[in-house]
């Protein structure tokens, strides 16, 4: 009995969000045949899975953006003023600037884009509930929009510079393992770290950090 309790702990349970139904069966199927993940619902719009949302509570949702009714984003929104432990992974084909900024700023922890590999789609998925996973060149992107503004000095929020990095490194979408390679410590310091930017920053949870980073425009120009 333990060991099933232990199975069952370490599965991720996932709920698609997608309009489009090929595509929803489609992903759905790759979540339910990728080791460690479940899928536990998929929905056509916001407004349905709102109706189930506390009944779901899935660690992850994938959520579009362009849905009839509620737009992903505002979903974004309602979702995190009810449940903010739920990590949520913008899955859409937008790549433009302005859809990618106001995702994270609404709490999304991720944004992938549809036409990367499955592989890295279920990546993605895994690694939300310890980083903030983005294709690499939505990362790019969204530190290019940020650079080269007024920015809020790191000595407003007495932020270390091991510290301040940490955080630049979270905006980029690296997860703790990856930041903790850069620095040559154990994910677990990379944790005590982020959890001491969270008190600083009074924020509590990485995609609010990253939020609040964003909008204080912490990482452009000096």
């Amino acid at each position: 009995m333990p060991g099933k309790q232990e199975h069952e702990a370490a599965v991720t349970t996932v709920v698609v969000v997608e309009d489009r139904k090929r595509i929803r069966e489609t992903v759905v199927e790759l979540i339910n045949t990728s080791g460690g993940l479940k899928c536990v619902g998929a929905y056509g719009s916001c407004e349905a899975l709102l109706e189930e949302l506390d009944d779901a509570h899935p660690d992850v949702i994938l959520m579009d953006i362009g849905l009839p009714g509620m737009s992903g984003i505002e979903g974004v929104k309602a979702i995190k003023a009810r449940h903010a432990d739920i990590d949520i992974l913008m899955h859409t084909v937008y790549d433009d600037d302005e859809k990618i900024f106001r995702s994270i700023l609404a709490g999304a922890s991720g944004y992938v884009l549809k036409n990367v590999e499955s592989d890295e789609l279920i990546r993605a998925i895994r690694e939300i509930r310890i980083g903030a996973p983005m294709s690499a060149s939505i990362a790019r992107r969204l530190l290019e929009m940020v650079r080269g503004k007024e920015a809020k000095p790191a000595d407003e929020w007495n932020l270390t510079p091991r510290e301040t990095d940490i955080l630049q490194w979270l905006v980029e979408g690296l997860s703790y393992k990856k930041i903790a390679e850069k620095l040559f410590i154990s994910p677990l310091t990379v944790q005590s770290h982020i959890k001491k930017v969270y008190e600083k920053l009074q924020v509590h949870s990485k995609s609010a950090a990253v939020s609040k980073a964003l909008k204080s425009r912490l990482f452009g120009s000096q």
